[in-house]
């Protein structure tokens, strides 16, 4: 199975990462620092996840990244162009289900319409 992301779609770098998160809008959830940076170019959304070794063990953190790449899986339409940065919190639950991570992201990432608008 080859990839099919593409030159535009190709995975996050290390430069990827620090541009986000020097250049990013920085929004703070109660399991998540997570960064906004806006490329601009036209391309498909993306996204890191960070998990350290603080947070739990190699199940732990794989469990976080699989949520989180999931969250986002169902929402990359609503971001356009950006890079979406997420570095989980030490105080992750372990016990923590998809419900609980969109509970957690949708308000603090997802634009919530002409009424109502975010607050930065």
């Amino acid at each position: 199975m080859g990839d099919s992301r593409g030159a535009l779609g190709r995975r996050m770098r290390r430069r990827d990462f620090l541009t986000s998160t020097r250049d990013g809008v920085r929004s703070s959830t109660q399991f998540f620092i997570a960064y906004v940076f806006d490329r601009g170019d036209g391309g498909a959304s993306r996204l890191g996840v960070t998990v350290t070794r603080k947070v739990g063990g190699a199940v732990q953190r794989n469990r976080i990244k699989r949520l989180a790449r999931e969250w986002f899986r169902s929402r990359n339409s609503e971001f356009g162009s950006c890079d979406l940065v997420l570095i989980a919190k030490r105080e992750f639950p372990t016990s923590l289900r998809l419900a609980d991570v969109r509970r957690d992201l949708d308000p603090a990432l997802l634009p919530r319409g002409p009424q109502s608008p975010r607050e930065s």
